[in-house]
């Protein structure tokens, strides 16, 4: 079953992504959103597994992250942050918000609306626009400092620089 989706645009997406990260206070010393921490005080929990990059929902509060046990640092990161995309626009969103039906598992496979709905999610999470921009000036376009800051993988640091209009 695919996930349903979300009615929110990706500029809406974004502030809510933002506004996550905020109401939940959850930036390390260098002011990037640790992950770890928003998924432990959501109530979630991870699982390492040979099984594909999923999330499990049992109920609001109480949910599992599917890591598998190849990936990297960087990429378990996103991986997190995407599934909670999933978790805060196809799960816990107000009816008036889905298109589709409710499901409670997400699978990171294929390519579709809600995948990349969360991947708008993970990404302005992880790297919001104005501090991205910021950073991206300051660092002098050199993206693989860009994405060691953030902690990212160079390739979403990529993606996020030319989906902003930056020089790559």
């Amino acid at each position: 079953m695919e996930a349903p989706q979300s009615r929110l645009s990706y500029s809406a997406i974004a502030r809510y992504a933002e506004q996550i990260a905020s109401e939940n206070d959850v930036f390390d010393e260098r002011g990037n959103v640790d992950v770890y921490e928003l998924l432990r005080k959501l109530g979630g929990e991870i699982e390492i597994d040979d099984r594909a990059e999923s999330l499990d929902v049992r109920e609001n509060g109480d949910f599992t992250v599917f890591l598998p046990t190849h990936t990297s640092r960087l990429r378990d990161r996103f991986t997190i942050a995407h599934e909670l995309g999933h978790y805060f626009l196809h799960f816990r969103a107000p009816d008036q918000n889905l298109i589709g039906e409710r499901t409670s598992t997400f699978t990171r496979l294929g390519r579709n609306i809600p995948e990349t709905q969360a991947n708008v999610f993970a990404s302005n999470l992880l790297m919001p626009a104005a501090q991205f921009k910021t950073t991206f000036c300051r660092l002098e376009q050199d993206l693989v400092s860009v994405a060691e800051h953030f902690e990212v993988s160079y390739p979403a640091a990529k993606v996020r620089a030319e989906f902003l209009g930056l020089p790559t």
